[in-house]
């Protein structure tokens, strides 16, 4: 194929198979796509990508409809506990950041913040930071700011260039994947570091083989949509590198797959289908009993804190790529 790789430019890119969606308008938008495997470097990318028009249109008309990203349960009288899903993963960020941090930080940013969980971890540890994000949701901006959270609602490549400080901490979990153009938002960042600051990324771990050995777990989803970039350790810790960035971290995290036949991976999970049958209203009452919350996520998931082997994430931690004079 001609179509360049979005972290090394080769053109020798392989089709590996069809990219999987979940929705109508994701069926439109992903018609003619493939997952295909870039031959020098081996990044997965969705090839052809969307047109960042079409991309826009999508997540204002689908993306947090269908009790999508936890929208159902937020809730500010009860957050950060609202939706224990993210309660974990914040936790796990914030312990992975706090690892590496020289200093307490003074400022903190949050790309693609959702509702907070993980600026809400950082700040019960670093209360007297300053927690900005940049968010376009309407719902997710509005409970950001009852947070106390300053938000920026333009997109991130436009914010960056013309904010003037330095951040300790910048925060980029289940965003890069979305992107068009990964390793220009990496460079964006890379900038916005302070010298002694430290970017956390998280995205799905999609290495070129799980494309064909049918992995499953209930909070990997099986669907491609709408992840453009499926990224491996190897193929992440590349991207990060060749952006100027100093990885001091990158693994494998949270919860491991299970691998199951080719026959039960084309078939819905049993909870997903059963699910699809319920009116929402009726699925959103369900959510919020107490009777259901044996099948929700549990208040301390030891599993978001593991590392290591064939896990559902990719956790890395970087920095600014240190001068001569800082070695």
């Amino acid at each position: 194929m001609t179509t360049p790789c979005l972290a090394c430019g080769h053109t020798q890119l392989t089709r590996q198979r069809r990219y999987r969606t979940k929705t109508r308008h994701g069926r439109a938008l992903f018609d003619d796509t493939w997952l295909c495997d870039c031959q020098q470097c081996h990044l997965v990318q969705a090839v052809p990508a969307p047109s960042l028009d079409a991309l826009e249109a999508y997540y204002a008309e689908d993306y947090r409809l269908g009790c999508c990203a936890g929208s159902d349960v937020a809730d500010l009288r009860t957050f950060p506990k609202d939706n224990l899903y993210y309660y974990n993963r914040g936790r796990a960020a914030a312990a992975l950041v706090q690892a590496h941090l020289r200093h307490a930080p003074q400022t903190i940013l949050d790309i693609g913040a959702g509702y907070g969980h993980i600026l809400d971890a950082l700040g019960r540890t670093y209360p007297k930071a300053r927690r900005m994000a940049i968010e376009f949701s309407d719902p997710c901006v509005a409970h950001l700011r009852a947070l106390g959270v300053e938000v920026h609602r333009d997109p991130a490549d436009v914010v960056l260039p013309r904010l003037e400080e330095r951040f300790d901490v910048v925060v980029l979990s289940h965003v890069l994947e979305h992107l068009l153009d990964p390793p220009a938002m990496l460079r964006l960042i890379r900038d916005r570091l302070a010298p002694d600051g430290v970017f956390y990324v998280e995205v799905p771990h999609i290495p070129v083989d799980a494309l064909q050995r049918h992995p499953d777990h209930v909070w990997a989803p099986r669907f491609d949509e709408p992840h453009l970039t499926f990224f491996s350790v190897e193929t992440l810790r590349g991207a990060l590198t060749t952006a100027g960035l100093h990885v001091v971290d990158c693994d494998t995290a949270g919860p491991p797959y299970r691998f199951i036949s080719a026959w039960r991976y084309r078939l819905p999970t049993m909870r997903w289908f059963l699910q699809s049958l319920l009116p929402a209203p009726l699925f959103r009452f369900l959510r919020r009993q107490r009777v259901t919350q044996p099948l929700r996520v549990r208040e301390q998931e030891e599993e978001f804190q593991a590392r290591g082997g064939d896990r559902i994430w990719i956790r890395a931690l970087a920095m600014a790529e240190p001068t001569p004079e800082s070695r």
